[in-house]
């Protein structure tokens, strides 16, 4: 079995019927009683951290007829929530802040193996090998998780994630393949 992971480009609290395919696609796989796992971690701030939580079960729960079980991550327990869902959606914010955090667990990419593990803007960040972090203006290190550089909020002014910055990053990222992904738009990528 493979590792499935769906990279977001932001901004799931659009109404767009790619966003609803996102979270289609994270439970497909499911039965009633699983599991999914909520990691908020990239939201620093404790009440908007529950708001998205809160935000993103109802998108998740909306888009299957399943009667899943959303769990919000937590640090203290988090290798052991992440063996006992089947499936894990990442949330956005801070990517730096995120991967200091995810590198505290390193059995993070064998627990999550053979599993469906979406992310969204900064969630999807941390799989690359490179990405853009528009809130520096600067090129970032990923887990490596995937050979990508990951350019995500394309085309966004509010992001920083311009064509013209778009272009200026691509002349930094080696032979990693370029993925861009525009707000709302997701792919799915398989590791083994």
């Amino acid at each position: 079995m493979a590792t499935t992971i769906l990279l977001h480009g932001g901004r799931l609290r659009l109404v767009d019927k790619r966003n609803d395919s996102y979270f289609q696609r994270l439970t497909r796989d499911l039965n009633d009683g699983d599991i999914v796992l909520q990691v908020g971690f990239a939201c620093r701030d404790a009440v908007k951290r529950q708001i998205v939580f809160d935000r993103e079960r109802e998108f998740i729960l909306n888009q299957t007829n399943k009667k899943l079980n959303v769990v919000e991550a937590d640090y203290d327990n988090f290798e052991s929530q992440l063996e006992l869902a089947k499936s894990i959606h990442i949330t956005g914010g801070e990517s730096p802040y995120l991967i200091e955090d995810i590198k505290k667990y390193p059995n993070f990419i064998k627990i999550i193996q053979d599993k469906v593990v979406g992310g969204s803007s900064a969630g999807a960040c941390i799989f690359s090998a490179l990405y853009w972090y528009g809130e520096e203006d600067r090129m970032c290190n990923g887990l490596g998780t995937l050979p990508i550089a990951l350019f995500v909020h394309k085309g966004s002014e509010e992001f920083n994630a311009t064509e013209e910055k778009m272009i200026n990053f691509k002349k930094h990222i080696g032979n990693f393949e370029l993925v861009a992904l525009e707000e709302c738009e997701w792919i799915e990528k398989t590791i083994d």
